[in-house]
Order: C-alpha cells, then structure tokens, then sequence
C-alpha cells in the first residue's frame, strides 16, 4: 500500500525530532530495540510505525510537550488518506509536511493566484536530498504589488529555490488566470509510488489529499489551462537556464 499523506509526515516528523535532539539513526535504533533498517523505513514511509514504536521513539529521544501530542496525534490516524496541518504558512508542522512530500515525489506542480507558492517558500530541511523537477506558476499580481519578489531578484530566488533541481518559473498575467476561474491555490505532487497527492494550502491550514483519478482531476484541467494561459501571454524562467526564452520583467 503506497504512503499516505500522514505517514509521510508523521516519517518525517520523527526524523526532525530524532536530528534535533542530537540521535543518530543508528545510535536510537539501538535504544529503541529495533534494527536502523526499520527505523529509516519509517523516517522513509515506507513502512508505518506502530503507535506503541512512535511513543518509544518519542521517550527514547525525550520529546514532551507539544511537539509529542502532535506526532502522536498524527500516529493515532497515519492510514487515513487526508490530512489537514493546522498552522500558519512557514510554521514548523506546515514546512515538515509540505518538505516530506517535497522529497519523495516525482515531479510538482504549484499555483497561486496572490502570493508566492508556498513550497517556493519553505526551507530545504535536508540540503543533501535530490528534489524533483518543480513547476512553479506564480502571478504577476503577487510580484507587482510586492507581496513576492521582482526583477533580478526573481532571477536570484529562482537559483536559491531550485538548487540542485531542476525549476521551470512562470510569470502568469493575473486578470486572465481569474478571468478563467483559476482563484484556488494548490500543489501537485507526482509521488515515487505511483499516486498523486494535492496540497491545498490556506491562512491557517494546509489541507493534503490523494488523488484517486490523475487524468480526470480538475487541478489537471487546471494545469493545462495555466500552461496554454502562460504560453501565449505569461513569461518563464527556468534553472539550470536553457535555451529557450528567458523571463524579462
């Protein structure tokens, strides 16, 4: 059974939690009584913890407070194939959850009619892991009153964003993508295990779902609109830079 988007996070909940209190991966394993195999699959997704493990791994590490009620709290539930992320955007549960799917995917797509995309915003927790291509739609509405970034420093952001992965940047006119209904914000996630997931990020939550039907989905729809919108009157910019047209703004 593919990960969901529970046990992605909750995997890398527990990874967070091990690093900052200073346990490596083989030194807790050892604590906790299982081989550091197991424990990487679980920091992985690719097997989920029981909730009897994740309490051990929690008081082998000394969580308390409320950094362990939330992870337990995702534990109670980690087969369920939703979940919402309570918290601002760039809160420490929103950058986990949006940084596991970031990692384990194939490929990504993000829209945001008014701001910058959150997952251009996030830090990379993890600098040494290989992110997947991202194709970023970003407004023109959000880099013209300031709420994101313009010019030069689009060009800057773009480098600092993608890293050592591949990011295609568009600058898409807003009046034509709200013309056209394009108002809700999302990410999709192509995921390594064959099934998408999409993030619906809001002021004070973030909201994951699987999509059951890849083809058929209304944010495909919407994807292709924004793609055939930007082609004919949007800019891009792509990391590493190609050959092909670059963004003037």
């Amino acid at each position: 059974m593919p990960p969901t988007p529970r046990t992605r996070i909750l995997g890398a909940s527990l990874r967070n939690a091990r690093i900052e209190a200073n346990f490596g991966l083989r030194e807790l394993a050892r604590r906790i009584g299982v081989a550091p195999a197991m424990l990487s699959s679980w920091e992985q997704a690719r097997r989920a913890p029981s909730l009897a493990d994740v309490a051990g791994i929690l008081g082998a590490i000394g969580a308390v407070g409320e950094a362990r009620r939330d992870i337990l709290h995702i534990a109670k539930s980690a087969a369920e194939q939703c979940w919402v992320v309570r918290g601002t955007p760039g809160s420490p549960a929103r950058t986990i959850a949006l940084a596991a799917h970031d990692e384990s995917a194939q490929s990504i797509v993000t829209w945001d009619p008014f701001a910058i995309p959150e997952v251009l915003r996030i830090p990379r927790l993890y600098p040494d892991t290989q992110l997947a291509p991202l194709e970023a739609f970003v407004s023109d509405h959000a880099i013209r009153d300031g709420i994101g970034i313009a010019g030069q420093t689009l060009r800057f952001t773009a480098r600092a964003v993608a890293g050592p992965r591949s990011l295609t940047l568009h600058v898409v006119p807003s009046e034509m993508a709200w013309k056209a209904g394009l108002t809700t914000a999302f990410d999709r996630y192509s995921m390594d295990s064959g099934e998408t997931v999409v993030y619906c990020g809001q002021k004070g939550l973030g909201i994951f779902t699987v999509d059951p039907c890849e083809t058929g989905s209304p944010y495909e729809a919407d994807i292709e609109l924004i793609r055939q919108i930007t082609a004919h009157h949007g800019k891009t910019l792509r990391h590493p830079p190609t050959s092909g047209p670059a963004l003037a703004c």
